[in-house]
């Protein structure tokens, strides 16, 4: 049974300069940043962030994660993320994201899915073993946003760039960063779209990790209403998504 405690959380933000692009609207990688580290932020108040469970040797991994955006706040706009865990399974917990303007309605959504990882084996955490440290948090509030989707390989004919993973691009869990990637993702995407802040939906998969010193392969095919990506290594896919214009 959930707990009638479990709610929603909520963390304050504004565009700070550093964030924004030429258009002085914040940069799309600067607000899923600021979603993530939402998360990172409630997991730890509430027993189960990183720190915690490095005691046991084990990490939040994010999995899959769909963005819807509407608008991409000016500089120095306030702005809050709301966000919230729907539910969870053996293998995977959804939490959800709304970014509120500061007149209260959203402008962009976000659904994603994470896994426990345990770093000794490399090898996903049966959540249902977390029992009530988990149960009592979730809030049984429907998706803001359809799931990320299936995202299948790209053509032959794909475009590609490589680049090798430098100290930069390393993160606590030590492997490239998932914003790095999406920004990685935006810097292949047509800057005249950028520029017209259109509504679009990204969806990205994250399926291996990528470590210092291994080389990137970018590979990017336009398609049905946006974009295509695949990141990899020379022995592995470690990112697919897409981004497409609503």
């Amino acid at each position: 049974m959930q707990s009638k405690m479990a709610e929603k959380s909520y963390f304050s933000h504004e565009v700070e300069p550093q964030e924004v692009d030429f258009t002085l609207r914040a940069k799309a990688p600067a607000l899923i940043m600021a979603a993530l580290n939402a998360a990172g932020r409630d997991a730890r108040c509430k027993g189960f962030g990183v720190d915690e469970l490095g005691n046991e040797n084990r990490t939040w991994v994010l999995g899959r994660m769909a963005v819807e955006f509407d608008r991409r706040p000016a500089q120095y706009e306030p702005y809050r993320v709301e966000t919230w865990i729907s539910g969870y399974n053996r293998a995977l917990s959804t939490r959800n994201f709304r970014l509120l303007g500061g007149d209260g309605e959203p402008f962009a959504k976000i659904v994603s899915q994470w896994a426990m990882l345990d770093l000794a084996s490399r090898t996903a955490v049966d959540l249902s073993q977390l029992g009530d440290a988990h149960d009592r948090f979730v809030v049984p509030d429907p998706l803001p946003i359809d799931p990320p989707c299936r995202l299948r390989p790209l053509g032959e004919g794909a475009e590609t760039t490589e680049r090798r993973v430098v100290y930069g691009d390393i993160d606590f869990n030590r492997h490239f960063n998932t914003i790095r990637y999406i920004e990685l993702i935006f810097d292949r995407l047509p800057v005249e779209a950028i520029a017209e802040d259109r509504p679009f939906r990204l969806d990205i998969h994250f399926l291996h990790e990528s470590r210092l010193g291994e080389t990137l392969r970018i590979a990017c095919e336009e398609c049905e209403e946006g974009f295509g990506f695949e990141i990899a290594t020379e022995e592995h896919p470690c990112v697919r998504a897409s981004v497409r214009w609503r």
